[in-house]
């Protein structure tokens, strides 16, 4: 199992960081979760053909999670693709997407099925993975992700609040990847600091912690000495185009 990270940056553009996207593949197999501004294009850079991919799975509605969804509907149609999409998404979200598609109807899919699966009840799960979510109260309905694939666990949390549903996704995971929106000095109730973060690996027992989503504010030493105090093992931050292997 392999994950790149298309965009570890948030709503706040910086040169360096494009919004969310994480490319996770299983085998020959890549799951895209989250689609934010700049999605598509990283995909290309990494010779994946945007139009090609079959599993979708969303974290939550907000715009740097979600603005590259409607131009990858618009061009699977444009491309005359035939399969099936599978889109994974919290329950919240279908009204969402159906609002967007009623102001963009020629994204609403002619040439091939979009399969919607609601995280809550069903996530899309294909032969050789397996995912569960459980809610994140960043937002009403954001969720993360279990995946189990290859003998391995990842878990995503798109952005999240520091809660007991979290730390239970994430048990025993060898790699953890949690949002690190804001130093410490500068928390909000819906999003996660180092401090936060690292507690929720070790009171999961991760083997590996990876932050991501950062607002510039985020400053490398002092993300890692926050979090050095709650959590001993292997850390890294995620820069766009980092990937890692297990």
């Amino acid at each position: 199992m392999q994950l790149t990270f298309l965009g570890t940056g948030t709503g706040l553009p910086v040169a360096d960081r494009a919004a969310s996207g994480l490319l996770a593949s299983v085998g020959d197999v890549p799951l895209l979760f989250d689609s934010g501004s700049g999605t598509i294009g990283r995909l290309l850079d990494l010779g994946v053909e945007p139009t090609r991919l079959d599993c979708l799975y969303y974290t939550h509605m907000h715009s740097d999670h979600t603005a590259d969804l409607i131009p990858l509907l618009q061009a699977m149609d444009l491309s005359r693709r035939t399969r099936d999409l599978h889109l994974t998404a919290p329950a919240a979200f279908w009204p969402f997407l159906d609002g967007l598609l009623a102001l963009q109807p020629w994204a609403t899919p002619s040439t091939y099925r979009l399969c919607r699966h609601t995280a809550e009840t069903g996530p899309f799960a294909g032969p050789g993975w397996a995912i569960r979510a459980a809610p994140t109260h960043h937002m009403p309905g954001s969720c993360g992700y279990r995946l189990e694939a290859e003998g391995k666990v990842v878990v995503i949390s798109g952005d999240a609040a520091e809660c007991p549903e979290l730390v239970a996704l994430a048990q025993g995971a060898d790699l953890l990847v949690l949002e690190c929106s804001f130093p410490d000095e500068l928390a909000k109730p819906d999003h996660l600091t180092p401090s936060q973060a690292a507690r929720i690996a070790a009171q999961a027992g991760a083997r590996h912690l990876v932050l991501t989503h950062f607002y510039p504010s985020c400053r490398e030493p002092v993300v890692r000495a926050q979090a050095a105090p709650f959590f001993t093992g292997p850390l890294t931050l995620a820069r766009d185009g980092l990937t890692l292997s297990l």
